[in-house]
């Protein structure tokens, strides 16, 4: 059981009656009654315990980012989960509206894992002329009817930026230079014209683009090797792998069924990683090594031969005359040498030689016990090697790995769930923190940090969440995602996409909407909602921070006993508006605090809202789908501060409007910094 403590001090809380008056209190809109009054007390301190939130309005940092609630496409294939109505080329009905409401800044495609081997050629075109490709986590073969085109029509519809994760494992340079080229080439060019042809005239102008994903993971080697140095240095400069006892494959299905003979004459395959060192490869029936020839015309009926393509990795079989067939049921394997393939700095080479103005991100920023890997870094290994200005920014996906960081197999009840997200959200923070810093000391001046997947998961399926089944979905994971965007932003952070847009239908599972038909909105959704005018304002981070911050007491973990009850983000937008995001992520207790806005004279009124449910672990079903809303009010500030309750499990933003267009104390002036 958690509970509320002090830095330093004994038991501080303020307990479940309060909250229920508080909360009603809010809706209700009236001075007084709202949780906020005017307070003209100033200090270091809180008086009686009372935490201090002090925004200095005068020391900038970073420019607001419209991105930093961004999500992962997640699908493509299956029409990208329903989100698309490939029967009359749209948007699905009703998820349109919903992405809006929730001020989606940014939507990945075509995803995470799964899309490790897309091929956009196949996924362009005319729909009845698409091929199939390879699903890149289970190997199995999928649709392209939400193609490049499509999703740029989603894009526009919902009025999101798109953001582009290129393949890395099955691709080539000059098929991602190809792939920049049909999204921003202009007319009167070879890509520019194909997207014509194709009912798309003007350049789609994508900016963002990263080169894999998750690629140093154990699972997402692909042809690289088990090795983690040495798998980086591929990443980086590419080269050649041996692969041993590997199952065959076709072009489209890289299943273990895909490898198995079907005893009919002519049989082809393909290895999984091509291209191919010539004359490096054995490939076995069952457990007999069968040999390579020219021209199986010249085979006997018996002779155990195939023919082979080192470019494509294709192999060809015999048809029982000229060359044996394969017995039916035998499954045929591949050792061979993958390679030679390009690495990240060719890819990023090509790219911006065909648009200069793209952003092209390098993935590789392992993790382990809620850390980064120790040992040296990716942009420290580019700058051993001189190419430190091969990179625009690096992108990282600071998961809360329940096992991996928090060294548990189940949550021990819906309270663990709860605080280990927390405890959670404060690692993820530091990983971006350290990268960071390894960027701003070995890369460019103007390289930068975005996280294109994040969130708090258990791996590999559900079932250790029985305790706290809705983890993922319900207000909990609402608070942590809103301290991520918080602290993420504050270190400047570019964007952020989080795990993921929809899930299966009709379910709710890691996601920021439900399955179709419903897409019911997650607390996730509401809360974003909520903060969407407060990252799209278009003006600066300013600084914030909690005094005396409560703290909430939490079982013995890896990752410590205890977390900030409060996290804060500040900015004030170009039209002077200074806004405060408040998360109290306690599961049980209000926060009364002081609110000292310096160096800023707001107007008489702030406009407050709040999203908090009844419980921490309330959610949005489709039975119940405004369990979890948005609760706004206006109060009276007189004063310069004011002392508000903070509701237990809610985020709560208030918005300062200037006293008068450009009206700050000149006594309280700062100097501001880039």
């Amino acid at each position: 059981m958690s509970e509320i403590r002090r830095h330093g001090t004994g038991r501080h809380g303020i307990g479940r009656r309060h909250f229920l008056y508080g909360a009603a209190a809010v809706a209700a809109g009236v001075m007084g009654n709202t949780g906020c009054t005017p307070d003209d007390t100033r200090g270091s301190g809180g008086r009686d315990g009372v935490p201090v939130v002090a925004v200095d309005a005068q020391r900038r940092s970073f420019t607001v980012s419209p991105f930093m609630t961004g999500v992962n496409g997640a699908k493509w294939y299956d029409d990208a989960y329903g989100m698309w109505d490939s029967e009359h080329n749209r948007p699905a009905p009703g998820i349109v509206e919903k992405i809006k409401k929730a001020g989606v800044g940014m939507i990945r495609y075509p995803g995470g894992t799964s899309a490790n081997l897309f091929n956009w050629r196949v996924a362009v075109g005319p729909q009845g002329s698409r091929g199939r490709q390879i699903e890149g986590k289970q190997g199995a073969t999928v649709d392209s009817r939400f193609g490049p085109d499509e999703y740029m029509a989603f894009i526009r519809e919902v009025g999101a930026t798109p953001q582009i994760m290129a393949p890395f494992a099955g691709s080539a340079p000059d098929e991602i230079a190809d792939w920049v080229a049909y999204m921003n080439a202009p007319q009167g060019t070879t890509w520019g014209d194909l997207r014509a042809r194709n009912g798309h005239p003007e350049p789609y102008g994508v900016r963002y683009w990263e080169i894999g994903n998750e690629l140093h993971g154990e699972n997402q080697r692909y042809w690289m090797s088990a090795d983690d140095d040495k798998a980086m240095r591929q990443y980086a400069f590419g080269g050649t792998q041996r692969q041993k006892r590997q199952h065959v494959g076709t072009p489209t299905d890289h299943r273990p069924s895909a490898a198995v003979s079907n005893g009919q004459p002519h049989q082809s395959f393909t290895v999984w990683y091509p291209p191919v060192v010539p004359k490096s490869q054995t490939i076995r029936v069952g457990d007999t090594t069968w040999r390579e020839v020219a021209d199986l015309a010249s085979a006997g009926a018996d002779d155990p031969v195939y023919t082979f393509d080192p470019r494509s990795g294709g192999i060809r079989f015999g048809d029982g005359r000229h060359g044996k067939i394969p017995q039916q049921g035998a499954k045929i394997t591949a050792d061979y040498d993958s390679g030679p393939h390009a690495g990240f700095v060719d890819y990023y080479t090509k790219m911006k030689a065909v648009d200069p103005s793209i952003d092209v991100l390098a993935i590789w920023a392992p993790i382990e016990a809620g850390k980064l890997v120790e040992g040296q870094s990716f942009p420290e290994f580019l700058a051993e090697h001189g190419h430190a200005d091969k990179y625009d920014g690096m992108a990282i996906h600071p998961y809360t790995n329940f096992p991996r960081d928090l060294k548990v197999t189940s949550f021990p009840d819906k309270r663990a769930g709860h605080d280990y997200q927390m405890l959670g959200d404060a690692a993820a923070a530091t990983m971006v923190s350290d990268l960071t810093a390894q960027v701003r000391k070995h890369g460019k001046d103007d390289a930068y940090i975005a996280v294109s997947e994040c969130g708090a998961l258990f791996f590999g399926g559900e079932r250790e969440a029985d305790a706290y089944p809705e983890y993922s979905y319900a207000m909990s994971h609402a608070l942590y995602m809103a301290s991520q965007w918080a602290r993420f932003a504050d270190l400047g952070v570019r964007w952020t996409a989080s795990n993921d847009l929809i899930g299966e239908k009709p379910g709710l599972s890691r996601t920021l909407f439900g399955g179709a038909p419903s897409f019911v909105a997650t607390p996730d959704a509401i809360v974003r909602e909520q903060v969407s005018d407060f990252f799209n304002g278009g003006g600066h981070v300013v600084a914030s921070e909690v005094k005396d911050n409560a703290e909430v007491s939490t079982r013995e973990t890896p990752l410590g006993s205890s977390y900030e009850a409060l996290v804060t983000h500040a900015t004030v937008d170009k039209d002077g508006t200074l806004n405060l995001l408040v998360v109290n992520r306690s599961p049980d207790d209000d926060i009364k605090s002081r609110v000292e806005p310096v160096g800023f004279r707001h107007a008489t009124t702030v406009d407050v809202s709040v999203v908090a449910g009844r419980t921490y672990h309330d959610f949005n079903n489709a039975e119940h789908p405004d369990a979890v809303t948005i609760e706004r009010s206006r109060v009276t500030a007189h004063g310069t501060s004011l002392t508000c309750t903070f509701p237990a499990h809610s985020v709560t933003l208030l918005r300062f409007p200037p006293e008068e267009a450009g009206a700050t104390s000149s006594d309280e002036k700062r100097t501001s910094h880039a």
